[in-house]
């Protein structure tokens, strides 16, 4: 059973990787680059190359890039530097539903911002608490909402922003958008 798992990740991730290379030469107009990086090693096994976007959006520098684990369970990551550096940690993740939702919620810190639906969809951690909610203000929530069930994540701390979206993003309008998710933490002022 994990071997036809791990060969059908395998699969996902060749195919997702070819038309990645193409639908992400959309945003060269945006002024990114495409490019390619070297992967090696068992999580490399797809090919050892996969494409990587440089650019600037927002006044910060930006890298966007295909990651995949030992199962070839495949993520794209836009990251970024913080602008500012402010020195606290958020993370915001989709939440669990049913009872993993509830013990989720119950034994980790699940900081609530005041906006209902956001709070019941997303598991949001902080440090300080203040933090979560300086970040997530009307506008960044929005473009988390946007991605819908592909992001995976966002995290922020004072090194290193990033947004993580499950699978290998071939939609250059919903990678788009979680460049300007990414860039909108990036460029936050704490």
């Amino acid at each position: 059973m994990a071997g036809i798992l791990i060969g059908r990740n395998l699969e996902h991730l060749k195919s997702g990787i070819a038309t990645a290379k193409e639908s992400w030469k959309a945003l060269e107009a945006r002024g990114f680059t495409l490019g390619a990086e070297e992967v090696s090693g068992l999580a490399g096994a797809s090919g050892k190359e996969r494409p990587l976007l440089t650019g600037d959006a927002g006044g910060c520098a930006l890298e966007v890039r295909v990651l995949s684990d030992f199962v070839h369970y495949a993520r794209t990551e836009v990251a970024a530097k913080p602008v500012k550096g402010v020195d606290a940690f958020v993370g915001v993740h989709p939440s669990p539903g049913g009872v993993m939702g509830y013990l989720h919620s119950w034994l980790g810190q699940d900081i609530q911002i005041g906006d209902e639906a956001f709070d019941a969809g997303y598991l949001i951690t902080g440090k300080p608490e203040s933090a979560a909610v300086a970040l997530l203000v009307p506008s960044v929530r929005d473009l988390v909402v946007a991605l819908g069930p592909k992001l995976a994540g966002l995290t922020y701390d004072k090194e290193r922003v990033a947004v993580v979206l499950h699978g290998v993003e071939t939609d250059a309008a919903l990678l788009g958008a979680a460049i300007e998710l990414a860039s909108a933490a990036a460029t936050w002022g704490g």
